[in-house]
Order: structure tokens, then sequence, then C-alpha cells
């Protein structure tokens, strides 16, 4: 039986020009049983990496609470607790998995296309063995046993310190070689519905937050906090190996003729980083994700200062990771037939406003059941809203500006996502007030936050403008 394929024609788009180059000719044919196996593999490697990323908070209100077994002595017989420094463990492994690929995607490139292929006579033996030795399986594998092995020396830490070296630099930077080499290739898999499989594939985070959120949970409460990070450990190694066996190849790889570079750009050109478009991409990126980690973080804390257990906080996050899953492939969808441009500015102002109308109302209420009912109102609209800058962004920045841009845009913006993550939640822990305060303790994080959300939405609304101004306004983008 033959298998069904396609050929996919992807353009060149040069920086700052309003003109597409020809089509890229040769490239490979794509058959449908390879673009699901792209698909379910990132979708997997999205679950293991962010999806675990997206419940750190209940690892974090754990660790806060009277019955850990982790830290000693324990943050909740202190006077002040550390907060702010055990909110960093989980942004510093956040932000390192998207930061690393300023890292990642480069050498992933020049593995592919031979550029560091050892065959000169001159490069020493022991190069030439490690380079012929580095390949992105390898690279991936990596980055699998890093993760599995902090997570297992974090089950041997007694302070935070300890913990942000593994549970948040090691196993950060182990997803970190695991995200980019699987994902930078996945958008030059799919044409016209680009933004429908990102959106499937970037659902994973959603997924995987819902599931490890109730798991984690029900181990933290039966076998502790050290044995619930071993058996993590084993079962991210077990889950992790075969996806970072199956790594896709980038579909530029080995591609060159006279219109197309033989390597892809990994590396940003000053033309380039000083256009509008980018300038506003790479601030909104910053502001989004200093934003969209905080509510994620203080889901199961502020759920348990409403008078409820910390089951429930854990449920309540689990919750809202199903629905930013199911969020992120109906706006991917919608992307492709209402604009990703439109959609993603949408959802953004979506998020901001929840925040406002919900988080900070429920903050402010002095009725326990207002305050509840407000609080899971804010839940649910801001889990779906928040799903769309996920879903949109890698579609995006193909569309803006052009597929072979792709790796060292989405490098770069995931680069300074990371470095935003690190900063929103950490100045979101300096800002929670006293336990005596009860829910207004959370008031100046709800301003926090809803002030980041409203100045991404902002800086989207100029990538419009700036590309509509580039090439022509039309209102379906």
């Amino acid at each position: 039986m033959m298998t069904e394929t396609q050929t996919i024609p992807l353009t060149v788009r040069q920086a700052g020009s309003d003109s597409e180059s020809p089509p890229v000719p040769a490239l490979p044919p794509i058959s449908r049983k390879k673009q699901a196996a792209v698909l379910f593999s990132a979708f997997v490697t999205i679950a293991l990496t962010i999806g675990y990323n997206q419940c750190f908070g209940v690892f974090q209100e754990y660790y806060l609470s009277t019955s850990q077994d982790i830290l000693v002595p324990a943050p909740a017989e202190q006077t002040s607790p550390p907060t702010a420094l055990l909110a960093f463990v989980g942004t510093l492994c956040y932000g390192l998995t998207w930061a690393g690929g300023i890292l990642v995607n480069p050498v992933i490139s020049r593995i592919e296309h031979g550029t560091w292929a050892p065959t000169t006579p001159s490069t020493r033996l022991w190069r030439r063995r490690v380079l012929r030795l580095l390949t992105p399986r390898t690279i991936t594998i990596s980055g699998v046993l890093l993760m599995s092995l902090g997570f297992a020396l974090a089950s041997l830490s007694t302070t935070i310190w300890q913990l942000l070296l593994t549970q948040g630099f090691l196993v950060g930077l182990g997803m970190s070689l695991l995200y980019f080499p699987l994902l930078a290739p996945a958008p030059e898999y799919f044409t016209s519905h680009r933004a429908t499989a990102m959106g499937f594939i970037l659902a994973g985070g959603g997924t995987g937050g819902l599931i490890f959120s109730s798991a984690i949970r029900a181990l933290l409460s039966s076998v502790g906090g050290r044995w619930t990070l071993r058996i993590y450990a084993v079962f991210n190694l077990i889950a992790g190996l075969p996806i970072a066996w199956a790594v896709p190849r980038s579909r530029f790889a080995g591609v060159s003729t006279a219109e197309v570079p033989e390597r892809r750009n990994t590396h940003i050109s000053r033309a380039l980083a000083l256009t509008p478009a980018f300038l506003f991409s790479v601030v909104a990126a910053f502001l989004q994700a200093a934003g969209a980690q905080l509510p994620l973080s203080f889901i199961p804390s502020y759920t348990v200062i409403l008078g409820l257990t910390a089951s429930k906080g854990a449920n309540f996050l689990a919750a809202s990771n199903a629905i930013n899953a199911v969020s992120r492939v109906l706006t991917g969808y919608a992307g492709d037939r209402l604009g990703r441009q439109n959609t993603l500015v949408l959802t953004l102002l979506l998020a901001a406003s929840s925040v406002f109308a919900f988080w900070l109302s429920s903050v402010l209420t002095t009725t326990s059941s207002s305050s509840l009912s407000l609080w899971l109102a804010f839940i649910v609209m801001y889990s779906f809203s928040a799903g769309g800058y996920y879903a949109l962004f890698p579609a995006l920045i193909a569309e803006v500006f052009g597929i072979r841009q792709y790796a060292a845009v989405n490098a770069f913006i995931l680069f300074v996502r990371g470095l935003g993550t690190m900063f929103g939640s950490p100045v979101g822990g300096q800002l929670l007030g006293s336990s005596e305060q009860g829910t207004g303790a959370y008031a100046s994080i709800a301003y926090w936050d809803g002030a980041l959300l409203m100045g991404a939405t902002a800086c989207c609304v100029g990538v419009r403008w700036a590309d509509g101004k580039g090439k022509g306004w039309k209102w379906i983008a």
C-alpha cells in the first residue's frame, strides 16, 4: 500500500522585505504517518516539560505546608516563610526550559547540516569521536537523563538552595535539551493547518498539568515528598527515553540551493532585531511569560487561604490545565480561520480582563462564598483565555517572520520568555502579604499580574500594526 504524501511549499521571507522569494524547491515530501509521529512526540514532550512546570504550584504549596518532609527547618515554622525563594525553584526550571533554546537550537542546526563534521585530518582524534557521537538524539536522551537525575537528587535535598540546584537548575536544563530538538522542526511539517497542529501539540502542556497535578498531590499525601520525587524521576525516564529517541530532523537539513542557504538561520540579524514587529514581539513575550505563570503558581495556596484543602487546590490546578489544553486546540483552530494575530490579541485581552474582573474582585470581597465563586470563575475564564498565546505564537512567528527565520526568532523569544518567567513569580512572592491578611494578602499580586498581561496585550497590538504596515493591512491576519 502506498503511503499518502504531500509536498509542502515553504517560502523564505527576508527581514524587512515586503516580498517573498520563490518557493523552496526539492524539500522532501511528508507522509501523513510522519506528520502523526511528529504530532505525538512533540505532544508528549510538551506534557513532560511544560505540563510539569505548570503544576509546580502543587510542590510549592507542599513545601510551605507543615506536613512536608524535605526542608529543614520547615518553612511553615519560620516567621517569614520564603515564598519568593520557593517560587523561584519552579520559575528557574520553567525559565531554563525556554531560555536554553538560544544555545540548543544553533547546536542542533550545526549538527544536522554537518557544520561540525570531523572531516579534516588535522582534527584531534578525541574531538572527531565526540563530534561523531553528538547528534540530536544524544542531546535529547541527555536531557531526559538530566531531568531524572535532577528529580532524584532533589529527593535528597534538605535546603532550598539544594532544590534550586536540582529541581530548578538540573531539571530545567534537561527539559531544554529535550524540548527544543523535538519542538523546533515541528512547524516545518505543516502549512495551512499549522496553527491547529501547533495548538494540538501545545495542548500537551495542559494535558500534562491535568494528569501530574492530581498524581503528584496524591503521591505527596501518601508517600511524602522524597518518594514522590524518586517515583517521578523513574516515570520521567520511562516516558521520556522513547520520545527522545524519536526526535525528527529539520526539513531543511541537507537542502542547499542558490536561493536557500545550506543551514537555517539560528541567530537574529541586526536588521531583523531593529524592526518594530520584532521589538514588540520580544516585549510582549517577556510580559506575557512574567504574568501567565503567576496564577498557576498561586492557585493551590490561594485555594487554601479560602478555607479549602490542599487537595482541592491541586484539583483546581488540574482543572485549570484541562481547560487550558482544550483552549489551545480551539484557539489554534480559530487562529487558522479568524487570523492568528487577531485571535492572539483577543485571548490576551480576555486573560488580562479576567484577572481584574474575577481574581482581584475575589481578593477584595469580604464574603467567603462570593470570594470562592469569583475565584472559580477566574480559574475557568483565565485558563481558557491564557491558552491562546501558547497555541498561536509559534505559528505567528512563522507567519510574521517567515519559516526560514522561525528557528532563530523562536529561540530568542523563548529565551526572553524564560527571563520573564524567572521575573514574574518571584516578584509576586515578594508582593505577597502576611497570612493574617487572609485573601487581602494577594491584592498586590493580582494588580501586578493584570498589569503585566495588559502590557503584553498592548505589545501584541503593536505587532499587528507593524506587520500590517509592512505587508499591507488585512482584516484576517
